[in-house]
């Protein structure tokens, strides 16, 4: 890569007003709602691997942590490359070698950089050269398989101790902030729950990102605009996989159809037999479009078993009813209460795994180690969620709950009590919450 493009690349080099200019930061800039995820993970010397779904705002994430770095080192201290522009890892090797030589930077981020097919033999080659010593590293992508599966082929290159993490949509605590509310803990969330409701009403609307939540506020719906941005994401990752996004599509309609009850592969979509229908799932799965759980705790993973399906965020389910030609555009008019109930159950599913991939510091984390659904003779446990020193299950039930089930916590609309906390209270704190009941 020649040296002006890599500059093209890192405007800071040259230019100190360089974040006006920036395409990322030029369209936060028109934002009313906009989120810093500051300390997201914890820094470290060495390199470090940050995945998650595509158009979550990664690359937004990154240029504000360059914006501050800068406000404290040297403009020549921060190498940014985007991987997409790499022809492959030779020249990406060539590239890193080129501006360590030049500047010796002390924090590399390499954006998208599963794009560059055996990027890990670059990263290799690197290490063995002592490219990272004293240095830190974010390297991010868009896919979980290739990030795990090649970050393995690197034992003893990357950071010490964890060096995997997952970029989520926002949070609905993180949401909650956006909108004004900031609670410390979870009795401050039940002191605000008449603020709360409202914002979990929108939230299963737009969800954690950012754009939703910026569109619903600015339009008052979420429309074939927005919804055609993220379903391109989708069909262009499975392009690559070289995957049929007709058949994603039944996949997913089928989720829709199915969430939050128990489904077997051979009854998620019709006329696709369930080997493929297993395989589409992963995939989606590696692409933080859905995640599943296990009936019992001991399944293992991909077993023949029956299984409840979430999409990873309230705005995908309606991304997936928009590419099943469902709806063309929702507002907060067309929530109902049985989709209300289904979206809730989602959304603690959700926050389950974010409590969960924090609170473990796994770097190959699997939701499906410390949660499970069961089924009982009175009824069906949403969730047993093994949170370390306390196994808990959680039923959710956003209408009125009409039969208890003694050792249960509800998740409920609004009602709080000594086996019910309300949802909202909840999401907040997904672990800490749970002493407000007496169960």
């Amino acid at each position: 890569m020649r040296i002006e493009d890599i500059a093209a690349q890192n405007p800071w080099w040259r230019n100190p007003g360089w974040e006006k200019q920036d395409k990322h930061l030029k369209q936060l800039a028109k934002y009313t709602y906009v989120y810093e995820r500051t300390g997201y993970f914890p820094g470290k010397k060495g390199s470090v691997v940050v995945y998650g779904p595509r158009q979550v705002g990664k690359t937004t994430w990154i240029k504000q942590g360059i914006s501050k770095l800068l406000e404290k080192g040297k403009p020549e201290s921060v190498f940014y490359l985007n991987a997409e522009m790499v022809k492959d890892r030779f020249e990406l090797y060539e590239t890193a070698k080129l501006v360590n030589g030049l500047y010796n930077p002390a924090h590399i981020f390499i954006d998208e950089i599963s794009a560059v097919d055996d990027w890990e033999r670059a990263i290799k080659a690197l290490s063995d050269e002592g490219f990272f010593e004293g240095k830190s590293a974010v390297l991010t992508g868009s896919s979980s398989i290739n990030i795990m599966k090649k970050a393995e082929r690197l034992p003893g290159r990357m950071a010490e101790g964890q060096y995997k993490f997952r970029y989520y949509p926002l949070s609905f605590r993180e949401v909650a902030f956006l909108y004004g509310i900031n609670a410390k803990k979870p009795e401050d969330a039940v002191a605000q729950m008449d603020k709360l409701n409202p914002v979990l009403h929108r939230y299963f609307l737009h969800g954690g990102f950012v754009r939703a939540i910026n569109a619903l506020h600015s339009k008052g719906s979420l429309g074939e605009e927005l919804f055609s941005v993220y379903s391109a994401w989708i069909d262009g990752e499975l392009a690559k996989e070289k995957r049929s996004p007709e058949t994603s599509t039944l996949v997913m309609d089928g989720v829709a159809d199915a969430l939050t009850n128990e489904v077997s592969w051979s009854s998620l979509a019709k006329g696709v037999n369930h080997v493929t229908v297993s395989e589409y799932v992963e995939l989606l799965r590696s692409m933080f479009v859905l995640d599943y759980l296990e009936k019992h705790k001991r399944a293992g993973a991909g077993a023949p078993r029956n299984k409840k399906i979430y999409f990873t965020d309230p705005f995908i389910y309606w991304v997936a009813l928009f590419k099943s030609r469902k709806i063309n555009s929702i507002g907060l008019a067309g929530l109902d209460s049985t989709t209300m109930g289904r979206l809730a159950e989602m959304s603690a599913y959700s926050a389950i795994v974010q409590h969960m991939d924090r609170k473990t510091g796994e770097n190959d984390f699997d939701i499906r180690r410390h949660a499970h659904f069961e089924k009982t003779r009175s009824g069906e446990i949403d969730f047993i969620v093994n949170y370390g020193k306390r196994v808990v299950k959680l039923e959710c039930k956003f209408g009125k709950v009409k039969k208890e089930e003694d050792g249960v916590v509800y998740l409920t609309k609004d009602e709080l009590g000594k086996n019910k906390i309300p949802l909202s209270v909840f999401l907040m704190f997904p672990e800490e919450s749970l002493r407000l009941a007496r169960v």
